[in-house]
């Protein structure tokens, strides 16, 4: 049976119409006939009655089944419910504790940056000292270079000049040894 949902009572409607139309047959007419028709509209009424309430019965049952299940399913996972409201919570605290972890490796982070940046600049500083080191001790090997070489040739006349004066004594005391004069002279 198809009902219109504008009017949700439509075998309602249709009995009191019957009725109605019968109650206006019997004050016209009187006829048995009529009265007849009036039973026969109101046993119809009373069977679409009847069976509206048995279908209302069984929905009403349905319902009451269906909430039953509801409930047991509710009652079922309300457990899982909780470990997982316990498990977000226990995630949001971890949450937590991560963002407070990486604000603390941040500011780690923040403090290592700067030393490396105060490293590298004294890195900097000290590679200038040491280049600067290194060109002082290249001038210094070069002025030693030249000092030697002055040394070497500074030696080279030294040994030129006792070489010849060694000659000059040996002349001399030759000459001595053969000089007469010489020889009296001294003693």
């Amino acid at each position: 049976m198809e009902r219109n949902s504008a009017l949700p009572y439509l075998d309602l409607a249709e009995t009191l119409q019957a009725r109605m139309l019968a109650d206006q047959a019997c004050t016209s007419d009187g006829t048995l006939s009529v009265l007849d028709a009036h039973i026969v509209t109101l046993e119809q009424a009373l069977a679409k009655a009847e069976a509206l309430s048995e279908q209302r019965r069984q929905e009403a049952e349905a319902a009451t089944n269906r909430v039953r299940l509801l409930e047991a399913n509710i009652h079922r996972l309300e457990e899982p419910l909780a470990r997982a409201e316990a498990f977000v919570d226990q995630r949001r605290q971890e949450a937590e504790a991560a963002a407070e972890r990486i604000g603390a490796l941040e500011a780690d982070v923040g403090r290592l940056e700067a030393a490396l940046a105060n490293a590298e600049a004294l890195a900097e500083q000290r590679r200038q000292e040491a280049e600067t080191e290194s060109q002082r001790a290249d001038g210094l090997v070069a002025e030693l270079v030249d000092m030697t070489s002055e040394l070497i040739e500074m030696s080279k006349r030294l040994a030129e000049q006792t070489a010849a004066t060694d000659r000059l004594r040996v002349e001399l005391d030759d000459f001595k040894s053969r000089s007469w004069w010489w020889q009296h002279s001294t003693e």
